[in-house]
């Protein structure tokens, strides 16, 4: 185990763009999912209107407070965004079922993923905490991906109401794990969601850049570096268990 580590009881993980890929291909493939389910229910659909307003939904948090987002809230602001209509409960209902399908549908692991989780879990304590809207979208795709049982505590900021870096879906993750923040190793691909976060709450961190996110968030002055980088998440075997 590299030194910094020593004490460490649980590693935490973020998991889009740290345990499986999503970012522009995942991203292009909802796009084009969304437009052909608006397509079904209004008879068309203008791509570039849809895009603009997605792009837009997926940064808002940063923007207010870490407030997450409302799926239904951000499916009607879709439809009345593209068309000349007042979205009904029924509609909204439709299109959120859709982007829980999709994520679901779209998501991968790649083959080192369960492997590594196991060894890991045979000398760690294991957490999931991921920004995402929709809490079952997150919790029936790991389970899809055979990931669920390697977890010890399970987070997602739509159950919380608040985005990383907010500290409190760190506090909640903790709270689950009844453990301390000095215990905790923090793995994440985002510079403010996951590094910040985690290093403002008294966590190590991990940032891992294998994947090419969908949202940047370039160091700014004062901001907290993490404790390692890794270009790749099968390094966390060196670091970690070594």
């Amino acid at each position: 185990m590299s030194a910094e580590f020593g004490g460490t009881k649980v590693v935490c993980f973020d998991l889009g763009n740290t345990l499986i890929e999503f970012g522009p291909r995942q991203i292009a493939m909802q796009y084009e999912r969304l437009t052909t389910k608006l397509v079904d229910m209004f008879g068309s659909c203008d791509a570039t209107k849809l895009k603009e307003i997605r792009d837009r939904q997926i940064v808002a948090p940063y923007h207010d407070h870490y407030r997450e987002n409302d799926v239904e809230e951000c499916c009607r602001e879709l439809i009345e965004g593209i068309f000349p209509v007042t979205a009904t409960d029924e509609q909204v209902g439709e299109l959120a079922e859709e982007r829980y399908r999709v994520f679901v549908d779209i998501i991968e692991l790649a083959d080192e993923i369960l492997p590594l989780l196991g060894a890991l879990s045979e000398r760690y304590r294991l957490a999931l905490l991921s920004n995402f809207p929709c809490g079952r979208s997150i919790r029936d795709g790991i389970g899809k991906l055979g990931m669920t049982a390697h977890f010890d505590a399970i987070v997602v900021s739509g159950e919380v109401g608040w985005v990383k870096p907010d500290p409190r879906p760190y506090r909640e993750l903790l709270e689950q794990l009844k453990s301390e923040p000095a215990e905790c190793i923090y793995v994440g691909d985002n510079w403010l969601a996951d590094v910040q976060g985690s290093k403002s709450i008294g966590m190590k961190s991990i940032l891992t850049t294998e994947h090419v996110p969908y949202e940047r968030f370039e160091p700014k002055p004062g901001d907290h570096d993490p404790d390692q980088r890794i270009s790749h998440i099968s390094e966390l075997r060196d670091l970690l268990l070594v």
